[in-house]
């Protein structure tokens, strides 16, 4: 099993990677909107084995951070080896958990799986990461955050079946 720091070490050279500009995306960041996560210091990052801890106690810590997203990397455990699991199956899961809870229910989460096959712009983005990772935020950040890019040119390399994955008009 990997140490505490090297999962980290993997998962900030992923976050990285998602920060820089490349063509595919019109010249912008993979994912643009990480980068001021960081700066602000408004992105809690933390290692779930769900062996450990439960989802919503995760979401506690997280929630008692009062930062404004969060990254989960999902660690194997005895009972679960994150490379069997579908993800969008248990997004869904998560997704109504969250719903479903008093303090989450303005809550969301975006499942992230390397052993997807998932595309943007032509770029396997997602088997990039060194782990499966869920990416939590509001729902209205995660709605603000999409409209703001479906204004700019951020879009313009993808196919019509990656904008229709990615719900974007």
């Amino acid at each position: 099993m990997e140490s505490k720091s090297t999962i980290l070490e993997k998962a900030y050279q992923y976050i990285h990677w998602l920060t820089t500009p490349h063509e595919s995306f019109s010249n912008m960041a993979v994912c643009p909107f990480v980068e001021p996560e960081i700066k602000q210091e408004q992105l809690y990052i933390d290692i779930w084995n769900p062996s450990q801890k439960s989802f919503m106690d995760m979401m506690s810590l997280y929630y008692e951070s009062h930062k404004r997203s969060a990254i989960f990397i999902c660690q194997d455990s005895p009972d679960i080896t994150w490379s069997e699991v579908e993800r969008k199956p248990i997004q869904i899961t998560l997704n109504n958990k969250l719903k479903e809870h008093p303090l989450f229910s303005e809550y969301k989460c975006i499942v992230l799986s390397p052993w997807e096959d998932f595309t943007a712009g032509g770029v396997s983005t997602r088997k990039k990461s060194p782990y499966f990772m869920i990416n939590i935020g509001s729902a209205l950040h995660f709605y603000k955050s999409h409209k703001q890019l479906q204004k700019s040119s951020y879009f313009a390399n993808f196919t019509p079946t990656e904008k229709d994955n990615l719900k974007v008009s």
